[in-house]
């Protein structure tokens, strides 16, 4: 067995993470729901299909994270930072995502329905097919390919309370 498959398919919901490096470990198919890995570096993971709901990765490291299809709901991502993960089809509703950074992240069909995006970098962010009702945009940073990937009432509401991104 590959030594970074020996969390897949794992339950490990409430355990504690303080001193197991997860950078580059497949926790795909999991049940992590509650864990707190608030401030952590787990970049290059594979946490797909992972039950992550009510989980707190505020301040943690997400580079090049796979999240495709995890049920993230109610999560705490503050401040996180997931340059170029793929949440494709990832359920975020009523996540908490406050100052996070989406930079070239790919939320196709996800759900981020009542999720705070408020202050959140969302430059090159992907959100086709994606459900943003409620969602809230306050002050959040976009860019034109963000905004052309969103359609509908969402598209007026990103514009009307986040910031265009000029360089």
């Amino acid at each position: 067995m590959d030594s970074s498959d020996n969390f897949k398919k794992r339950n490990f919901k409430d355990v504690n993470f303080d001193y197991e490096d997860l950078i580059g470990r497949n926790l795909s198919d999991s049940n992590l729901s509650g864990v707190d890995l608030k401030n952590r570096d787990i970049h290059n993971a594979n946490l797909s299909s992972t039950d992550l709901s009510g989980a707190d990765l505020s301040g943690t490291i997400l580079f090049y994270v796979k999240l495709r299809g995890a049920d993230m709901r109610g999560i705490n991502l503050c401040d996180a930072k997931l340059w170029d993960a793929e949440l494709y089809g990832a359920d975020l509703q009523g996540a908490d995502i406050r100052g996070a950074d989406l930079f070239y992240c790919d939320l196709r069909s996800a759900d981020l329905s009542e999720a705070n995006l408020s202050s959140v970098n969302l430059r090159h962010t992907n959100f086709e097919g994606a459900i943003l009702s409620g969602a809230n945009f306050t002050d959040a940073n976009y860019d034109l390919h963000t905004l052309n990937t969103i359609s509908g009432n969402t598209k007026s509401e990103l514009k009307k309370q986040g910031k265009l991104w000029s360089n």
